[in-house]
């Protein structure tokens, strides 16, 4: 029963840490979808970094516009 519980454990992490690994993107108008397009929590997307260019314009480490709010000063 033990290693039964063992092995449902670490299937369910494996699947869990699947789910962490898969690419997540904003769009053009700074919403987070999975590789197949669908929306998801804007969380998700927060391994990107924002920044201000030179006139004050957020960006994304790509150069692309981003929405300000993603930019904390």
């Amino acid at each position: 029963m033990t290693k039964t519980l063992a092995l449902v454990a670490a299937f369910t992490f494996t699947l869990s840490g699947a789910a962490l690994a898969a690419s997540y993107s904003l769009d053009s108008s700074g919403k987070c979808h999975d590789e197949h397009g669908k929306f998801v929590k804007a969380e998700l997307c927060a391994h990107h970094t924002y920044k201000l260019d030179a006139k004050g314009k957020c960006r994304n480490e790509h150069g692309q516009y981003a929405a300000s709010k993603f930019c904390h000063t």
